[in-house]
């Protein structure tokens, strides 16, 4: 069995080395971490990060090779392999300053022409490379089609502008597929409950609904794009879908964020219940802090607590928030700075991988796309575990969040095998069976 390790403390990342199988033992009591290959949870659909404005334009810093070697740390075989992405619809706070594609009621003067500069570049970089599945969001209407008159602080779209802001979205999925670039998937707000200082407009799950369902969804069945509702935190996702969701074959699914917590059973709830749509995790960060490789494990850390747990309870596919920022956790023209997988070095002449990358890894790298999610048990609550399987292939991860070595005997089947991973140290077995 080949077995994947990464212990950012004695800086190793991604060594590979084999463990001996061992003889199976029935009566084996302690220390178990099991796997169970015939019972199947779900699909896995891939991981992947948002290409934000700020991204973009860090990309722009690095030199011709740099950016290449960037692409290849995402996208290639060597590196995440990721094929999921999310863009904004308009500006967000990642973005160098706020804009809007139109300012005219009658929409004559819609234009992309501001993603051409940076984001559309490095879009088009990317998919010479990988064929990516593309999530859209906006963060705004235009200023003049809300109460407030501005894209920040919330406010409410106005009702009469809710027909001409289905159009202003099918536009902009147009105009990007005329740029070779096709949307699978969208939303229709960033975090709808969300009064931010940044892009932000808030619905009520009645306006939601009145809006998706008398205005966008006609515009869309004109499409192959497809509808994730929600597109906000955990904490009452389930009461907030079983309001929002009704069967429709252009509602593919539904997205959420990991701000508000864990939320494990709203989660795993709705998963029970709607088993035929999509959980995806569109966004979740760390907020900013200086970067020193030690001092990022525990954000690390807590990025693959959410993502296995996530995966356990139903979730089919993850994406990160932005791609690349700067030494400061930037551009963000509200001074909203966070973390993200790849930073930029202090004088951006180069990028660095970060402990949030490496541990992202253990699953984009090695857990395929239509791989099945399997039950697994362990001895532990804090010894996290992950299983799938795809062919005849059974990838498991195990993250030691103690404190202390721990001594595991994983079984699959009738395959044993006795290992003792570090503390904060994550590894993966491959297993072909």
């Amino acid at each position: 069995m080949e077995k994947i390790e990464t212990d950012i403390m004695k800086h190793i990342y991604w060594k590979k080395t084999k463990v001996t199988e061992l003889e199976y033992d029935e009566n084996l009591e302690w220390n178990i971490v099991r796997v169970y290959p015939n019972h199947i949870k779900h699909k896995w659909i891939g991981m992947g990060g948002s290409i934000t404005e700020a991204s973009c334009y860090n990309y722009n810093l690095l030199s011709k090779e740099k950016q290449k070697k960037f692409i290849n740390a995402y996208y290639g075989k060597n590196g995440l392999n990721y094929n999921l992405a999310r863009i904004s619809i308009g500006s967000n706070d990642f973005c160098i300053n706020s804009y809007e594609y139109s300012k005219k009621e009658d929409l004559s003067d819609f234009s992309i022409e501001r993603d051409k500069k940076y984001i559309l570049p490095v879009i088009n970089n990317i998919l010479k490379e990988k064929k990516l599945t593309f999530i859209a969001s906006p963060w705004s209407p235009p200023k003049f089609m809300k109460t407030n008159k501005e894209l920040y602080n919330g406010g409410k779209l106005l009702k009469k502008y809710y027909s001409i802001y289905a159009e202003y979205l099918i536009r902009f999925l147009e105009a990007y597929k005329k740029e070779n670039i096709n949307i699978n998937y969208i939303t229709m707000q960033n975090e709808p409950y969300a009064c931010q200082k940044w892009e932000s407009c808030k619905y009520s799950l009645n306006e939601q609904k009145q809006f998706i369902y008398e205005n966008l969804l006609k515009l869309l069945r004109k499409t192959d794009i497809k509808l994730l509702l929600w597109d906000h935190n955990k904490e009452n996702l389930y009461n907030n879908i079983n309001e929002l969701y009704r069967a429709d074959e252009k509602i593919a699914g539904i997205a959420y964020h990991w701000y508000s917590g864990t939320h494990l059973t709203n989660l795993e709830l709705v998963a029970q219940k709607y088993k035929d749509s999509l959980l995806i995790h569109t966004e979740g960060a760390c907020y900013f802090s200086n970067y020193n490789e030690k001092g990022w494990i525990k954000d690390a850390e807590m990025y693959l607590i959410d993502l296995i747990n996530d995966m356990n309870y139903g979730m089919n596919g993850y994406v990160d928030w932005n791609i690349l920022l700067d030494f400061n956790g930037g551009p963000n023209h509200k001074n909203n700075f966070c973390k993200s997988p790849i930073i930029l070095n202090e004088n951006s002449s180069d990028f660095i991988l970060t402990p949030i990358y490496y541990y992202l890894g253990h699953i984009s790298k090695y857990v395929e796309p239509e791989a099945k999610i399997l039950a697994v048990d362990t001895y532990l609550p804090n010894l996290l575990v992950i299983a799938t399987k795809k062919e005849n292939k059974i990838v498991t991860t195990i993250l030691n969040s103690n404190n202390e070595t721990m001594e595991i005997n994983l079984l699959i089947n009738k395959t044993r095998i006795k290992d003792y991973i570090n503390p904060h140290t994550i590894c993966t077995y491959i297993d072909i069976i």
